[in-house]
């Protein structure tokens, strides 16, 4: 069983690595924010959403943040 120190640190290292994955889709976002079809009547770049989930570790009795899904907003 882990401490409660080092659970501590996995889960708030789950939050930061969930957060940076956040981040590129962000990035991703605003660097194709004027991104027009690639062909002729396609449809433009549409900004990508990040929604998160909690996934209960047993090894350490706690929740962990993980990334839910990446998908296109409506």
């Amino acid at each position: 069983m882990a401490s409660d120190l080092q659970t501590s640190m996995m889960v708030s290292a789950s939050g930061m690595r969930s957060q940076g994955q956040r981040v590129k889709v962000i990035a991703e976002n605003i660097a194709n924010a004027n991104s027009t079809a690639i062909t002729p009547g396609g449809d433009p770049y549409r900004r990508k959403v990040v929604t998160f989930k909690n996934v209960f570790d047993r090894e350490l009795n706690a929740n962990l943040v993980r990334i839910g899904k990446v998908k296109a907003d409506q």
